[in-house]
């Protein structure tokens, strides 16, 4: 398939002249043989195709613009720096840079001053080809080389021509603007290199990108598209940008830029600065009215100073100019605001002291959270004075007639000689009677022997002095329905204040100021490592409590499936750190992928905790109930109780013991202040007896230790491969007495033991067989690691026991302890 090269030739045939007839020899000079090397037409196509990709486009783009971007209409720093920065060590990128260049070059120079140009950017691409710089010296060797370049080949130029002073001075100050803005091109090009989001763009990023849109401005300057200027259609669009994200400041701000920016190109002062900065000023205050707010304030206000300017024709392009670009920022998307470092604006100062009040925020948020739950517990005590729990299921005036007769029939009349006429064979006589009796002496305060029915009179030998007795009774009735009043008064009273102390510390939980411990020089640690790790972290506060436990409240980009912070973040920031972090609570957005999620890390507990629960109840509802949860402190919590009773009142009781239990350790109370708030609540919340057991166990998750708290409740055991230990204790139970016993055990787990505790219901399931001995056996002998498992088969033993017919609420807790 090789293309054949044929090339004509005449083949010369030699013979001998004849004698005499000799001629001169001819010297035939022939052609040398030229083999023309073959073009490859696809090596052609795919190194054009190379330098149309996006980004020799872009860099072609900016050179050509940046070359027109004259600064007091002399200087032409931002082409050298825009060639240096993105053109190093890229031989393509140094090609379209150089020849695009010159091309802007000629189309506003000429003369010696377009050839001073050319040959010092020449000279810039050759030196940044052929001189290496080690990368580690190249945030100042490579803004140094080009000052170097600019002023010694403009320079030398300048020498071989005619030398001005002044010509020389505007050499010096042009190489140190072009190094200058090599250094900050220099940003842009890793945060291109990186594909860095707006949204985590830092403060030199977000100013290095600013400095290079004045730049690209400035290099439109005289590009006119219909008359409309294209320099003076961007600035009004950055101004509506500007005053839509930052409102009146950054408006303001963005408005005198772009107003200025016509002086600092040609020297002279533009009228454009005050309307520009007046317009932005009106468009930031009409910010909250939306786009439509902020293009009518920006209209406004160029209409305002346009009034002040005498060339019409001027004054109506602006008009379109404001037109065009008001109508490009209706139609930008509606996440700008996400995608925008809003907060970016400003000085240094003031964006250290945001990201402090921030952390600021986040602790108040933390301790208000410890100090809602402190208000929960406020809640539950109020509602347990207002609950119909401890009042008596039958109605009042049924009470009261039980009482009477009682008193009557048991009392007064048991001695008489006619009580079995009356009370056994006439009973319904005499109720009738004394029902008529009450009557009166309900309605008239009292009741005299003459208003008693004549039958009465006739039959009861004893009339006067059982109306006497009558009297008495009424009167004991209304001192004790006087005095239950008041202590339902009271009861409501007090309801009312711990309501209103619940509302005080729900009001001091939103203005709380404390001292909380955030670890600075952790905290830049982190966030240092994240990004050399790339880890998508937009805020991390390392915040140490004062029980010594470290909490990372870390805010990150959203993940599609709610799971980024436990598979990617955690196990990140645990490199980091040394230790194994987790997740201990987070909160995702409402769209999963939009938005940021917030979540806390902690140190990983050492030991899990596996938990089940078996339960059988005597009625439809059981007195028992029980919780089973993890403490902030990095503890976990079991609690079993016990109510007086069955049914749904000693449900009740036990509940709000559990409950409160739970809610006081949350908010960092100790167990004996927990359990003695508790003891007082049940002397307080009723008339008649009241009292319920607890059984608490906490296990600490970081070294294994384990408290047992009893008040009057059934053992506990520990399992340890085949032996079983047993935790008792003899206190009686919460609610009966002012000071509360407590049974308190320490003991110290290992791996895969397993605690179980029990009810009343199961210990004395049997009368025959003793509780302890039973479950002892049996807990030994199950070879099962399930806690579900032995849970239930310890409730369906005591059923068995109890021949299906259980005699109390039954309730079984069962819980391994696994190494983690």
């Amino acid at each position: 398939m090789e293309r054949q090269e044929i090339y004509p030739f005449q083949r010369a045939l030699e013979h001998t002249p004849p004698a005499g007839r000799q001629r001169k020899k001819k010297y035939r000079f022939k052609m040398p043989e030229i083999k023309l090397p073959a073009v490859d037409k696809t090596e052609i196509r795919n190194g054009l195709m190379q330098l149309l990709k996006i980004e020799y486009l872009v860099l072609a783009a900016g050179a050509f613009i940046m070359s027109r971007a004259f600064i007091l209409g002399e200087l032409l720093p931002f082409l050298y720096a825009l060639a240096a920065a993105f053109a190093w060590q890229d031989r393509n990128r140094t090609i379209v840079a150089a020849v695009f260049s010159v091309l802007g070059l000629v189309t506003v120079l000429d003369g010696t001053a377009l050839w001073f140009n050319i040959l010092s950017i020449l000279v810039l691409m050759a030196v940044m080809t052929y001189v290496k710089i080690p990368a580690e010296k190249s945030w100042w060797g490579l803004p140094f080389m080009t000052t170097a370049v600019i002023f010694l080949s403009k320079s030398i130029m300048l020498l071989l021509t005619h030398f001005y002073f002044y010509q020389e001075m505007i050499i010096i100050f042009e190489a140190m603007l072009a190094g200058i803005l090599t250094f900050i091109f220099m940003i842009i090009n890793d945060v291109f290199a990186s594909r860095k989001a707006v949204i985590k763009f830092k403060f030199e990023e977000t100013a290095a990108f600013v400095i290079l849109g004045i730049g690209l401005i400035m290099g439109l300057n005289d590009v006119q598209v219909a008359g409309l200027g294209v320099s003076s259609i961007f600035c009004r669009l950055g101004i509506l940008i500007a005053a839509f994200l930052w409102g009146s400041s950054g408006g303001t701000m963005v408005g005198v830029m772009a107003g200025i920016i016509p002086s600092i190109s040609s020297s002279i002062f533009a009228q454009s600065l005050g309307m520009y900065a007046f317009s932005g000023l009106l468009a930031g205050v009409f910010r909250n009215f939306g786009r439509l707010g902020v293009i009518i304030g920006f209209m406004l206000g160029n209409l305002a100073i346009s009034m002040f300017i005498a060339e019409e024709q001027v004054a109506l392009m602006g008009v379109w100019e404001t037109a065009l670009a008001s109508l490009v920022f209706f139609v930008l998307p509606e996440s700008l605001k996400e995608k925008v470092p809003v907060e970016s604006l400003g000085t240094i100062q003031q964006i250290e002291a945001n990201q402090l009040r921030r952390v600021d925020n986040r602790i108040k948020a933390s301790v208000g959270n410890r100090i809602q739950n402190l208000a929960e517990v406020f809640d539950e005590l109020s509602s347990t004075f207002t609950s119909p729990s401890y009042q008596t299921s039958r109605p009042q005036s049924v009470a009261c007639l039980n009482y009477l007769y009682d008193e009557l029939s048991h009392g007064f009349c048991e001695g008489c000689t006619r009580y079995n006429s009356c009370w056994d064979r006439d009973y319904y006589n005499t109720s009738h009677y004394l029902l008529d009796i009450f009557t009166n002496a309900e309605a008239q305060g009292q009741v005299s022997y003459e208003d008693c029915p004549s039958d009465f009179k006739r039959k009861c030998i004893h009339g006067r002095e059982l109306i006497s007795t009558v009297n008495y009774l009424f009167d004991n009735l209304r001192m004790n329905e006087y005095w239950s009043g008041k202590i339902d008064e009271s009861r409501e009273l007090v309801a009312r204040q711990l309501k209103g102390v619940s509302q005080v510390v729900k009001n001091l939980a939103e203005e709380v100021e404390v001292d909380t411990v955030v670890d600075f020089e952790l905290r830049d640690v982190l966030v240092k490592a994240s990004l050399r790790q790339g880890i998508n972290l937009k805020d991390i506060t390392p915040i140490r409590t004062s029980g010594k436990q470290l909490l990372l409240e870390v805010v990150a980009g959203s993940c599609v499936d709610g799971t980024g912070c436990d598979l990617s973040i955690a196990p990140a920031i645990s490199s980091i750190m040394g230790e194994k972090m987790e997740v201990c609570s987070k909160t995702c957005p409402r769209f999963k992928g939009q938005g940021a999620c917030e979540f806390t890390l902690t140190r990983a507990f050492a030991y899990n905790v596996q938990s089940a629960v078996a339960q059988v109840a005597r009625e439809n509802v059981s007195g028992d109930s029980y919780t089973i949860t993890t403490l902030d402190e990095g503890k976990e919590l079991l609690v079993l109780s016990d109510g007086m009773g069955v049914g749904e009142l000693a449900s009740n009781q036990s509940q709000t013991a559990v409950n409160l239990l739970e809610n006081l350790l949350n908010s960092g109370f100790n167990k004996d202040v927990a359990l003695k708030t508790i003891n007082s609540v049940l002397l307080l919340r009723s008339t008649s007896e009241t009292f319920t057991t607890l059984d608490m166990v906490l296990i600490d998750l970081y070294t294994g230790e384990v408290d047992f708290v009893k008040t009057a409740s059934s053992p506990s055991f520990i399992k340890r491969g085949k032996k079983v230990a047993m935790i008792s204790s003899n206190s009686l139970p919460i609610g009966i007495l002012n000071e509360v016993e407590l049974v308190n055990e320490r003991r110290t787990l290992l791996p895969h033991d397993m605690i179980l505790m029990v009810s009343d219901g199961v210990m004395e399931s049997s009368r025959s067989n003793s509780g302890e001995e039973w479950i002892s056996q049996l807990f030994s002998d199950l070879n099962e690691k399930d806690p579900q498992v032995v849970a239930e088969t310890v409730i369906n033993k005591a059923l068995s026991l109890s021949q299906g017919k259980p005699n109390d609420d039954m309730t079984v807790i069962c819980m391994s302890l696994e190494l983690r």
